[in-house]
Formats: structure tokens, C-alpha cells, sequence
């Protein structure tokens, strides 16, 4: 999701793309012409009047298909207890205004302006990437900073939602009602709508324990298929399944030093790799695939550097490998064949506590330390939880295998308290043995809270 800057990445964005392409040769018998966003009252017209294009957010309104995403936000029994965090979706609304020195200026500018938004319809991730990065822009967005949160202007190319041009043919006492409201000279003038923008926060929501059992006997719903998927004609991924390193155990979410059993069809080669992407890594990490791989099964270990007695032992795996949501593809070599690759799977990397938290302090004073592998990087959100209460870790600098907060004002409790991590998303495992019944919860992964 984007942050509450998202809305000067829009307008920045897009007075680059009018910028370049008012660079075209063929306007050069204009002279001079300038892209600006300002009030149009602000703009000087008549004798002084210069060639340029002025782009002004003039309204912003509710995205009615997002409105009620992530609703409702409070618990009913405690309205400062945030369960979620729904996204702000608004639409923008852009006034595109030419002005012109001599006869004809204003019209070819805003033809050009006109046709450049037409042919752009989107504005693409790497647009937003290129305008939004450090270095020389000819646009000035050196005031859209880093906020309290840690959000950046740059987070609006990776919000789910691609971000839309679409223009709106105003009727004559529309335009007329817009520049009376603005108190300006009218100049030719064409609205744009840019949708959606989706600004969300990132503080702390409370999250219930995981549900041990779902009734008696703790069953479910049983099916029987009868139909069969054919089998692909290329290489290709079926499931992802983790194969806890620890026998009895079971989890959704993968942990390092536990292997992923990956199925599909073609998956067979001269020596298949694995290939694990992250938001955070600038390359994807590269493991080969274990013993005991067919061509419809695929075992790759994930490695871990916490244990030096286990198989899966690699050096520095805890400080290369981020918790949260990973991609992965397959790759096969075959001797004299092109190389070859699957679609991609998805998985999570869950944190894992690797000893017992620590309380310290008391009263306005009062703090929970824990530690994890893999480390927690610097850009990662996480949190920790006692209990469903979530508390924000004091900021780090690089990676550390250790997380500390305030945990003043906590709820005391006389009986010991669980506790999780959560980073990027993703939450350790409290229930480390599924099969045992009743399930419990992991004993390491308490505290006492001082009454």
C-alpha cells in the first residue's frame, strides 16, 4: 500500500511524463514551455503570459469499489483497539491547463498534453521508480520525505493497485462553475480522473491467538475428487508444501533449516535450482535441489546458520535470508537443451523465536526483549505481541537478531502470557506440535507479566 505522500508522487509523476514530452523537437518554434502544478490563480496571464502546461489537483474523491475494504477497523469493546488497518482509496481529480504567449501556443500545448496522457493511460511502476529516485529530476520533489512511519512516496509502485488516467469531457457550465470557483483568467482546459490511490497505515493492530482446535474431534469438511489435472507440457509448479525439520511437527509457514517439498510436472534437469526472490534482496538466493527429487517432486532445504549440528548448516544464512513472503522458480539444466523454468510459487519465511523473551524494568519503564533467526532488517515492519496486544520494537540500525519494546501500561497476569513475533507480516509459530492432542502452546514462548 502507498503512504499519505502518495498523492504528491501522483502529481510529480505525472508533470515528469509532460515534461519529457514537451521536450519534442517538433515544439521547438514555441520557445520556451514550462510544466507546473500550482492554483491557476497563481499563475500570471495576459501581456507577461508564458507557453506552458499546468497541472492542478483541484478535487479528491472516495474510490467507491476500496471504500469499505478492511472494515470494520475498531473492536466493538475497546474503539482504541485497531484490528486492521483499511486502506484511504481516494481518486484524484486533475485540471490539465494550457497557456500560451501568441496565437496557437495554448492549442498546440494542450494537444501535445492531451495526447501524451492518451497514449500513457497508466502510470507504470517504473515510471513512479524513475521520477521518485534519488538523483537530478527536472521535477522538484526534494520536500516528499520519509514519514514517522517509515513510509516513502516511492511506496505508491508497489501498491496492489495499478494507478489509471482516464479523462472527463466537462460540459461548458461545468468548466465555467470549476474557473469561477477558482478565480482565475480561463485558459482551454481538459479534466482528468487518476485512480485509485490507496494510502494505508502501518501501526500496530491486535491480532487473536491461533485457534488450536475447530470443535470436536477437531474435523472438517471431506471431499472426494474424482477428476485429475493432466499434466503439463512444460515445466511447471503445483503446490508448495513445508516439511518441518522437527518430526511430529507441522506449519504453514516455512522456518529456516526446513526443507520445501515443491510438486508439479517436467521438474526433472542436469541439476535443478532453486530460485528464492524477496522484496529486500537485490538478486534471488540460488539453492539446488536435495536428494531424492523426481520429476514431479522437487526437495530443496532452506539453510540456516543458528545450529551447526544440523545438515542444513550454511554460514551467514540467518543474516542473508529476510523473514516474510518470498516468490520462488525452479530453473533446469539439461545438458545441450535451453535452460528452462517454472511459473512462480509463493511461500512465507516465518521468524522464529530462538529463546525465551525477557522482561525487564517496571512500570513506565517496563520492556520485552526477544530474539530471532533469521535476523530482522532495518526496512522490515514487524512487531511483537503478548498475548493479541501488539507493541512496536524500538527502531535498529542494519539487522539484528534481537527486538526490544515498551511494554509499558500492559495488562498484568497472573498466569504466563504467550508471545510472537511478526515481521513483514508474517508470524512465528506459537503451536509447534499440531498432532499432539490437545495442541499447546510452545512453553518457551512465555512471559510473566508483574502483576
Amino acid at each position: 500500500m502507498s503512504s499519505p505522500l502518495a498523492i504528491a508522487a501522483v502529481t510529480a509523476t505525472l508533470c515528469d511524463l509532460l515534461n519529457h514530452g514537451l521536450g519534442d523537437p517538433d515544439l521547438a518554434p514555441l520557445g520556451s514551455v514550462s510544466v507546473t502544478a500550482i492554483p491557476p490563480d497563481r499563475i500570471e496571464t495576459g501581456n507577461n503570459e508564458k507557453n506552458g502546461l499546468n497541472l492542478f489537483l483541484y478535487q479528491v474523491t472516495p474510490n467507491l469499489g476500496w471504500r469499505n475494504q478492511g472494515l470494520p477497523s475498531h473492536d466493538a469493546a475497546d474503539s482504541r483497539a485497531h484490528l486492521s488497518n483499511p486502506p484511504l482509496a481516494v481518486d484524484l481529480h486533475y485540471m490539465l491547463t494550457a497557456y500560451g504567449t501568441g496565437d496557437f501556443a495554448a492549442e498546440v500545448l494542450l494537444g501535445r498534453g492531451m495526447e501524451l496522457l492518451h497514449d500513457a493511460r497508466v502510470i507504470t511502476r517504473q515510471d513512479i521508480r524513475e521520477v521518485l529516485k534519488t538523483g537530478a529530476n527536472p521535477v522538484k520533489i526534494a520536500h516528499i520525505q520519509r514519514d514517522s512511519q517509515g513510509r516513502l512516496a516511492i511506496d505508491l509502485a508497489d501498491q496492489i493497485e495499478q494507478v489509471k488516467i482516464t479523462p472527463h469531457y466537462l460540459s461548458a457550465d461545468e468548466l465555467s462553475k470549476l474557473w469561477t470557483a477558482m478565480q482565475a483568467r480561463y485558459r482551454p482546459t481538459m479534466v482528468y480522473q487518476v485512480t485509485t490511490i490507496l494510502i494505508q497505515s502501518r501501526r500496530p493492530v491486535r491480532s487473536p491467538l491461533p485457534v488450536l482446535t475447530r470443535g470436536q474431534q477437531d474435523s472438517g469438511v471431506t471431499s472426494q475428487p474424482d477428476l485429475t489435472t493432466p499434466e503439463s507440457s512444460r515445466p511447471a509448479l503445483s503446490s508448495i508444501r513445508v516439511l518441518p525439520a522437527t518430526a511430529g511437527e507441522q506449519r504453514i509457514s516455512a522456518e529456516q533449516g526446513d526443507t520445501l517439498e515443491i510438486t508439479g510436472a517436467q521438474l526433472d534437469g542436469d541439476v535443478v535450482t532453486a530460485e528464492f526472490s524477496h522484496p529486500l534482496l537485490a538478486v534471488p538466493i540460488q539453492v539446488k535441489s536435495a536428494a531424492g527429487s523426481t520429476a514431479t517432486r522437487v526437495l530443496v532445504a532452506l539453510p540456516q546458520s543458528h545450529d551447526p549440528t544440523k545438515s542444513s548448516f550454511a554460514a551467514g544464512a540467518d543474516t542473508a535470508w529476510p523473514a516474510g513472503p518470498y516468490t520462488l522458480t525452479l530453473r533446469m539444466e539439461r545438458g545441450g537443451k535451453p535452460v528452462q523454468r517454472t511459473g512462480v510459487g509463493r511461500f512465507t519465511l516465518a521468524p522464529r523465536l530462538s529463546g525465551a523473551p525477557t522482561i525487564s524494568g517496571s512500570g513506565s519503564t517496563l520492556a520485552i526483549a526477544v530474539t530471532c533467526f533469521p535476523q530482522v532488517w532495518k526496512d522490515q515492519a514487524s512487531e511483537i505481541f503478548i498475548g493479541a496486544e501488539p507493541f512496536t520494537p524500538k527502531p535498529i540500525a542494519g539487522k539484528s537478531a534481537t527486538l526490544s519494546a515498551s511494554i509499558a501500561g500492559v495488562t498484568p497476569s497472573e498466569i504466563p502470557v504467550p508471545v510472537t513475533v511478526r515481521v513483514d507480516g508474517v508470524d512465528s509459530e506459537l503451536v509447534r506440535n499440531r498432532t499432539a492432542q490437545p495442541p499447546q502452546f510452545e512453553a518457551m514462548q512465555h512471559v510473566s507479566l508483574p502483576v
